[in-house]
């Protein structure tokens, strides 16, 4: 089985990448169980970040929509705290099926 690469972006993780053993199985198990609470740590992060430089002058919604690859929108819902996740979820509940 090909080994997937390590995302650049995790590249202080490649630590855990080493010879099969019983602590490094352990290690990468409690990591894929924190993986919500990195996630959380991510989000968060990325809201205050957001906030922060949507406050500076320079800074619009449109101007940062660029570089996060994302929509003007999509920037205010990441500094309101808004998951992308959830708008989905809440469209799908809005959609009724038709008999």
């Amino acid at each position: 089985m090909d080994r997937p690469e390590l995302p650049a972006v995790f590249s202080a993780l490649a630590e855990l990448a080493g010879e099969p053993t019983v602590d490094r199985a352990q290690v990468l198990s409690r990591a894929l169980k924190a993986v919500p609470d990195l996630s959380a740590w991510l989000r968060s992060e990325r809201q205050r970040t957001v906030r922060a430089l949507l406050d500076m002058p320079q800074h619009s919604a449109k101007t940062l929509s660029g570089p996060l690859d994302v929509t003007p929108q999509r920037v205010h819902d990441i500094a309101a705290g808004h998951r992308a996740t959830e708008n989905r979820r809440a469209a799908a509940a809005k959609v009724t099926p038709t008999a």
